[in-house]
């Protein structure tokens, strides 16, 4: 199986590299910005870097949506992971619309409701783990370990 692996720099990167046992025995690539700690971390990663800044500002969005179009039919891959933060929306809505499973995972700081990409996702991914069970209580279509 090919994973995509999206995600914003800094704690989101991190976030991610918390996740390293479910994805480190997959074929995968990232997509990530191309900051210090991402640079240095990921090495000799397969990896596409994305346009920033993306917090409101449209043009990166739809930038970054013709890039997760492209790369999608690239690498073709069977699931997108992300941890967030604005990266993640164009490439959740156009794996949607290329039919690859998407898994959006919140961010561990979000404890009483969704982050504004979570909320932009929230209809489109196909399983949305949030980490807290208040978060799980108002948004009914979220996965958590308790169900």
């Amino acid at each position: 199986m090919k994973l995509c692996l999206v995600c914003s720099s800094g704690g989101h990167f991190m976030e991610m590299q918390s996740l390293r046992l479910m994805w480190e025995g997959y074929d995968r690539f990232w997509v990530t910005f191309p900051t210090e700690d991402t640079r240095s971390f990921l090495g000799d990663e397969r990896k596409y870097w994305a346009y920033f800044p993306t917090n409101r500002n449209l043009r990166n969005f739809f930038r970054n949506f013709l890039l997760a179009l492209r790369v999608l039919l690239k690498e073709r891959p069977e699931v997108i992971v992300t941890t967030g933060a604005a990266v993640a929306v164009p490439f959740v809505y156009a794996g949607k619309i290329l039919g690859i499973t998407t898994i959006y995972v919140e961010s561990l700081t979000r404890v009483k409701e969704l982050s504004l990409s979570g909320k932009l996702v929230y209809s489109f991914a196909d399983h949305l783990l949030v980490q807290w069970p208040k978060i799980r209580g108002r948004y009914p279509r979220t996965c958590s370990r308790e169900g």
